[in-house]
């Protein structure tokens, strides 16, 4: 009986292992989307501003 719960803790203990990799790819994974989500908002908000402004002196220019 001891023999396999030995057996047992070492199977469970690579799996965690194998959990705490997958964990640590998704973060990773996350991480990454994360940035490219932050970029586009950058992005976003520069083309925003610069329409406003152009909008801006257009509606100068007909009034």
């Amino acid at each position: 009986m001891a023999v396999d719960n030995v057996g047992g803790s070492g199977g469970a203990a690579g799996a965690q292992q194998t959990g705490d990799s997958g964990f640590q790819n998704q973060m990773a994974e996350f991480e990454r989307v994360s940035q490219k989500v932050q970029a586009q908002a950058v992005a976003m908000r520069r083309i925003t501003t610069e329409l406003s402004s152009e909008k801006k002196v257009a509606d100068e220019r007909v009034q």
